[in-house]
């Protein structure tokens, strides 16, 4: 489901808005929401091409050192299908901003950094804790705010990307907590390691998560979780 989703729109992003950017008017400072053939692109749609981009440049290389360090199983097996959604998910920010004329960050934010120096520094037992545990506050963090893009937006290229974006940070969580490694660290938010502070994942109002978003949020991500915790459920021995 999820595959065919990102088919669609990355096959949306070639047909229907090639070669648009250098129409886009740029944002002003006072009015960062422009119109576009696609629909007006606020600071809101913006941000979250920004920010799944910046996921993708340190889940991918995580992703990847998890297949090298850690040491269970699962952890290396979560590990390759975060790093392959990310290389997916970052082929699509990639049309997106050259969609619209933007250009995106190629380093990890400086939390991101920080959480990345943190993990290569353990191995083991150690690494899968702390792996599953930041990504899992990562992704928990994150998820609010591409709801709220879905919730929001009007845009007709950054409403399937959010929706992608909702079910593959769904999938993502469960597939993080299938490893049963997850501490209460890991469902709290992401706290920055070695003094850094972490601005990027912060609710854009400063104020608490808007409740309605987050309904929105477990209706459309409950069928992927659904599905997969039955993939993930052990199968019973035929008799």
């Amino acid at each position: 489901m999820i595959k065919r989703a990102l088919v669609t729109v990355l096959a949306t992003f070639f047909l229907l808005h090639s070669g648009s950017a250098a129409a886009l008017a740029q944002p002003q400072e006072n009015n960062p929401t422009v119109d576009t053939p696609t629909g007006p692109f606020t600071q809101n749609d913006r941000d979250l091409i920004i920010k799944v981009k910046q996921a993708g440049l340190w889940e991918m290389p995580m992703g990847e050192l998890a297949g090298k360090v850690g040491q269970s199983q699962r952890v290396k097996e979560v590990g390759k299908l975060l790093m392959l959604d990310h290389m997916k998910l970052d082929q699509a920010s990639n049309k997106l901003a050259e969609q619209f004329g933007m250009t995106l960050p190629d380093m990890p934010t400086p939390a991101q950094q920080s959480w990345m120096k943190e993990l290569e520094g353990l191995q083991g037992a150690e690494f899968d804790r702390a792996f599953a545990d930041r990504l899992r506050a990562a992704h928990g963090q994150v998820f609010l705010f591409i709801a709220k893009v879905r919730t929001q937006t009007a845009n007709d290229a950054i409403r399937p990307f959010a929706q992608v974006g909702i079910d593959i940070v769904m999938k993502h969580m469960t597939l993080l907590e299938s490893t049963e490694l997850v501490s209460d660290a890991g469902r709290a938010d992401p706290v920055p390691f070695g003094g850094v502070i972490n601005a990027s994942l912060q609710n854009p109002e400063g104020g608490s998560p808007n409740m309605l978003v987050i309904l929105v949020v477990s209706v459309a991500g409950v069928v992927t979780t659904i599905a997969l915790l039955r993939v993930l459920r052990p199968r019973k021995p035929v008799r």
